[in-house]
């Protein structure tokens, strides 16, 4: 009778979780806990910074307002096309243009990368700096703390009350501002001169909350010379910076694009590839 129950309980527990972690049950249950129990009934200040273990990357130091997203799984089909793209080309240099915390540019250091980082915002910058020292990557990649953009010179930086959303552009709703800061702002073409790379392959990134134009224009010696592949988040300002115009400049010098996954009515995220390379996907 004692192991006739003992079997019983342990089919229940069995079902139990055949039933709540199953894939589409588990993905309700993961994003339940992370944008209800983990976002909407807590309030942080950008001050505020949490470690999370991330899939992908490991530990990883994130600000509060911020920390459910990059817990465990950080965008799935952009990291999973980062990912093959790292492993598909030989080892070149990978660009990101607002590195934040650092995710994109540990991933691809680990992969034996050169990474290039840009980081404008102050309060990011120092968690960027730290989760490379965690992860020990130093070697791999250059912490540059300006804005690239399309010429050189200073701007003004608002920091939002989410640190990742800050911008130089006005798409920053009024609601999420924190603080205005001048930062010096380079042009990608410059740095790249600086590398003196030849030769190789090269991958950017760009997620700078609506400056991305902006980002482009710097960059147009090096995307034509370079043909680099390029993950670009847009967002939708709908006036003579929208990024979308972006798009238009690229297939102009011979890209085609896919959308990876929509953010929000306003932002989506894009792959642009040279269309003599092939699009290069799993």
């Amino acid at each position: 009778m004692k192991e006739a129950k003992l079997h019983l309980s342990e089919g229940f527990a069995y079902y139990l979780k055949s039933l709540l972690f199953v894939r589409p049950t588990s993905k309700i249950l993961r994003r339940f806990i992370r944008r209800v129990l983990m976002h909407q009934y807590y309030e942080f200040s950008p001050w505020d910074v949490f470690m999370v273990f991330n899939r992908d990357v490991g530990a990883l130091l994130v600000h509060a307002p911020r920390h459910y997203v990059y817990a465990w799984k950080y965008e799935g089909k952009p990291t999973n096309l980062f990912k093959c793209l790292l492993k598909k080309l030989r080892p070149g240099v990978f660009i990101d243009v607002g590195a934040y915390v650092g995710l994109y540019t540990i991933l691809a250091a680990k992969h034996g990368w050169r990474v290039v980082s840009f980081e404008p915002n102050p309060l990011s910058l120092l968690l960027l700096r730290y989760n490379i020292s965690l992860h020990r990557v130093e070697d791999r990649v250059k912490v540059i703390g300006k804005g690239a953009g399309d010429k050189h010179g200073y701007a003004v930086f608002t920091i939002a009350s989410s640190p990742s959303e800050s911008s130089f552009a006005r798409y920053l709703r009024n609601e999420l501002k924190f603080l205005d800061v001048l930062v010096e702002v380079v042009t990608i073409d410059t740095v790249v001169e600086s590398l003196e790379i030849n030769g190789v392959n090269l991958v950017l990134k760009v997620d700078v909350e609506g400056f991305g134009l902006n980002v482009l224009k710097g960059a147009m010696r090096t995307i034509e010379e370079f043909k680099p592949f390029i993950l670009f988040e847009i967002h939708r300002t709908f006036d003579e910076e929208d990024e979308i115009y972006a798009l238009r400049i690229l297939k102009d010098v011979g890209y085609d694009f896919t959308v990876l996954e929509p953010r929000s009515v306003r932002s989506f995220i894009v792959y642009a590839y040279p269309s003599e390379k092939g699009v290069y996907m799993l």
